[in-house]
């Protein structure tokens, strides 16, 4: 495979990140540093980055995690604040999480150790479906409804847009595209709505389902098939 993908699989960041490393004169094969990009790896190639061996996991682990209100998305925390990595094994801390919730919001986390994989769910041309059910203090208008459907500047480089958005009986299941930081409760704040509760309960293919909060699972067979083919499902 192509050095750029090979180095995305063995956690060294997304392709374009790597390619940085490349063209930095940081990685050698075979012991001579390489500044080609289109360079292909084989079976048996000594890779190295910075000088430490970069070999992709002999097999990799999916992980959901239903994430309670008050845990960090965050491998530590300098304040102390409980992170997501207490509600599971220890040795579940080598896998990162795909998509951060924020402190506030609950709901699905995927974690894995596919560089691969996370770099093709999070970057913005594979347009990966996030699902929510938000609560507010007054239910959504529909003319804020068209308005957040058609986009709002939410302080980014371009406009915040809502895929779809379906009133419930106590709540609104909305639809985004992309993951931007505290993207929905910016987006409602923008027509005057203030967010009281927050929940993910689908990533792409993935779906929360009826696993409880606080508790994890792995991903069976199908669920991993699915991420890796039709993400955009």
């Amino acid at each position: 495979m192509r050095i750029n993908r090979y180095l995305a699989l063995c956690g060294f960041g997304s392709r374009r990140a790597v390619e940085d490393l490349i063209r930095g004169g940081a990685v050698s094969v075979g012991g001579e540093i390489t500044y080609d990009l289109a360079r292909q790896i084989a079976e048996g190639d000594k890779v190295k980055v910075l000088g430490k061996p970069a070999v992709p996991p002999k097999e990799h682990e999916y992980v959901m995690l239903n994430k309670p209100k008050g845990y960090l998305c965050s491998a530590t925390d300098p304040f102390d604040r409980p992170t997501i990595y207490r509600l599971m094994p220890s040795a579940f801390r080598k896998l990162h999480y795909v998509g951060r919730l924020d402190y506030n919001s609950r709901g699905l986390i995927l974690l894995t150790n596919e560089g691969g994989l996370t770099h093709s769910l999070l970057h913005p041309s594979q347009e990966v479906p996030r699902t929510y059910r938000v609560w507010t203090r007054k239910p959504l208008a529909k003319k804020d409804m068209k308005i957040l459907l058609a986009g709002v500047d939410i302080g980014f480089d371009h406009d915040a847009v809502a895929v779809s958005i379906k009133p419930m009986d106590d709540h609104t299941e909305i639809v985004l595209r992309e993951g931007k930081n505290r993207e929905i409760r910016r987006m409602l704040e923008v027509v005057g709505y203030r967010v009281v509760d927050l929940q993910r309960i689908r990533f792409g293919s993935l779906e929360l389902g009826d696993l409880p909060e606080g508790e994890y699972r792995r991903l069976d067979a199908s669920e991993i098939s699915r991420l890796h083919g039709k993400k955009k499902d």
